[in-house]
């Protein structure tokens, strides 16, 4: 953030960029998820498999590359499977995707929690310098209205707690903003959040 640097450009240094020459990625920290390196086998193994049925399910991969779809779609209709080399490129593409959307969730998801700590710090400055009181200050949990949003977010939308006091998810996780971990939130709450806090200040009460 300091540094003015993107989401995407976090992500590619995450991950690596992809060689032009050898067309591979490299220079990376990370590597695949298990759940991931998974979904890279089962896509060879229906590459391979020469069943039509297993060629159409790779066909409906969100993150495949669609430069490689007419060569599956020959192989279905000679009935075949896609040559092993051919399998092994194909293969490899959809894994540099997946491995790319890691990196896009990991940085946007740090982003933005290093956005939310940052509102969260400076009215918790504000506060201490006196500038308010903590008795004074409202969150207010606001979440994206689109079908992203996971439903125990979508849920708290409105949800106006006090200051000092976190924010209940309806899986049970508590967090001081969108993003926090520090009481113990797990990836079903954090990972990929886009919601964000709105703060209310009653000037009004003096005592």
């Amino acid at each position: 953030m300091e540094a003015g640097r993107s989401p995407r450009a976090t992500a590619l240094d995450i991950v690596g960029r992809v060689n032009r020459a050898s067309g591979r990625r490299e220079g990376g920290i990370l590597g695949l998820t298990g759940s991931q390196a998974r979904s890279v086998a089962a896509a060879r193994s229906e590459l391979l498999s020469g069943d039509p049925a297993g060629l159409r399910a790779y066909l409906k991969r969100g993150r495949r590359d669609r430069r490689y779809d007419a060569t599956v779609r020959n192989a279905i209709r000679e009935g075949r499977g896609v040559g092993r080399r051919e399998a092994a490129r194909i293969a490899q593409r959809y894994a540099d995707r997946l491995l790319q959307l890691r990196g896009e969730i990991i940085a946007r998801t740090e982003t933005l929690q290093a956005v939310h700590a940052g509102a969260y710090e400076a009215m918790q400055q504000l506060i201490d310098t006196g500038g308010v009181r903590a008795s004074q200050v409202r969150k207010v949990w606001q979440a994206t209205p689109d079908a992203r949003t996971r439903d125990p977010h979508r849920q708290m939308h409105g949800e106006s707690v006090p200051f000092d006091q976190p924010f209940r998810s309806p899986t049970g996780a508590l967090l001081r903003y969108p993003g926090d971990t520090a009481l113990g939130a797990g990836a079903a709450d954090v990972v990929n959040c886009r919601c964000w806090v709105m703060m209310r200040i009653d000037y009004l009460p003096n005592s």
